[in-house]
């Protein structure tokens, strides 16, 4: 092979009839394992045949007999993707990840991976788009069986499909510097890794919320209703909502607010730093230049993570009170028990980081720490119309669900 040291084990001799265009052409060939391409034609060819290859009119020459056939060369060729077939059959566990060994169409390279979707559709099995490292035409990959009920895979079966990432040459012929062109295209790879596993994530929430449905029809047909409207279910990251309601906080007349930071040493210091962080990253908080600096608090929770709390008692004293009222728990109950026999509910990740906070009043959400100001960009616990608020967008947002829908807040029974 073309890289110096992976042999091609040959099986076989075949003579082959080679037409090109109204040209026969023979040649001896051998059949081999493993091939990136149906057929390879080599040097005993190309002088068999005198053939001549003209880069700069984009054509081929082919000699028989006395004749001479002109061929044009496709400048663009359509992307190459080879079959990854499992090398041995497989049974993988119920909840379980187990890593198979596939063969690839070529030698050694690191190419990106998609899997089969004919075969997601078939088999309840989640792979994942990823980059692959083929050496000596194998590589792994890993199956999850997110279902109760152990899956089996035969011999030879096709997982998926591999190809090589971008030409970084092309990327070159776009900008100037090599370095550039080097950071671009392992930022996209990046990206559409990172969008992958978003959805990736999506399906294997939905097939762990029905590993408790043992009913092999009814797990089938939920399962096929719910991957037809996965975005939902993708908690990866925490996402703001996109809608025309915002949460105020009107006030009554007064002077702006504000305090030291509190001090924090060792630990507690560079988890704040961290989830200051990631905040500003998420789009939730930003810096600020507000006159209010309410200040800011690390709660331990029962994971040994930390919360971020902001002390708004003083703001909350000037706070107009919004008088928009709570669910009553008796209504509530009333209405469930109405003669209705199947029940949903949902829970919203990160609800009040869903929804904005008008940029009139963000200001006066900033806090102080160690490492500055911020004001929230979104509603942050604490303030206290938070809880009013909510419920009256989201009652707004499912007013039109209200016949077969329930919301408390953050929760949504169907």
């Amino acid at each position: 092979m073309g890289d110096g040291y992976s042999p091609l084990e040959a099986i076989g001799v075949v003579d082959l009839d080679i037409r090109i265009n109204s040209t026969l052409t023979t040649i001896s060939a051998f059949v081999v394992k493993h091939l990136s391409a149906d057929c390879l034609l080599g040097m005993d060819y190309i002088n068999k045949y005198k053939l001549k290859l003209d880069m700069a009119e984009h054509t081929v020459s082919i000699r028989t007999n006395q004749t001479t056939t002109t061929i044009s060369i496709n400048q663009q060729p359509e992307e190459l993707r080879l079959p990854v077939r499992l090398i041995n059959s497989v049974i993988i566990p119920p909840l379980q990840e187990v890593s198979v060994l596939v063969s690839a169409g070529i030698s050694s390279a690191s190419v990106l991976f998609k899997p089969s979707f004919n075969l997601k559709q078939q088999v309840p099995l989640l792979m994942c788009n990823s980059i692959l490292a083929v050496e000596r035409h194998t590589t792994s990959v890993p199956l999850y069986n997110p279902s109760l009920y152990p899956q089996y895979l035969s011999k030879g079966i096709i997982l998926g499909t591999i190809r090589f990432p971008p030409d970084q040459t092309e990327k070159e012929e776009k900008h100037t510097h090599s370095d550039l062109s080097s950071s671009i295209l392992i930022n996209n790879i990046c990206l559409q890794v990172t969008n992958i596993s978003a959805s990736d994530n999506s399906e294997l929430n939905i097939l762990r919320l029905l590993a408790h449905i043992q009913h092999e029809t009814q797990h089938s047909q939920l399962q096929s209703v719910l991957l037809q409207r996965p975005k939902p279910f993708d908690n990866s990251k925490s996402t703001i909502a996109t809608t025309t309601l915002y949460h105020t906080i009107p006030t009554i007349e007064h002077h702006p607010f504000a305090s030291k930071p509190f001090p924090l040493h060792g630990e507690k210091r560079q988890e704040l730093k961290k989830l200051l962080d990631e905040l500003q990253l998420s789009g939730h908080i930003r810096r600020s230049d507000s006159h209010y600096a309410a200040p800011a608090i690390l709660i331990e929770k029962k994971d040994k993570k930390y919360r971020l709390v902001v002390d708004y008692r003083q703001l909350n004293s000037v706070t107009i009170k919004d008088p928009f009222p709570l669910p009553r728990m008796e209504d509530t109950l009333q209405e469930l028990g109405q003669g209705y026999r199947y029940f949903s509910k949902l829970d919203l990740k990160s609800g009040f980081f869903q929804f904005s906070i008008d940029e009139k009043d963000r200001h006066k959400t900033a806090f102080t720490t160690p490492f500055g100001v911020f004001e929230f960009t979104v509603l942050p616990q604490g303030l206290k119309n938070s809880p009013p608020s909510f419920q009256r967008i989201m009652s707004r947002i499912l007013e039109p669900c209200r016949p077969y829908c329930i919301v408390y807040i953050d929760d949504i029974i169907i």
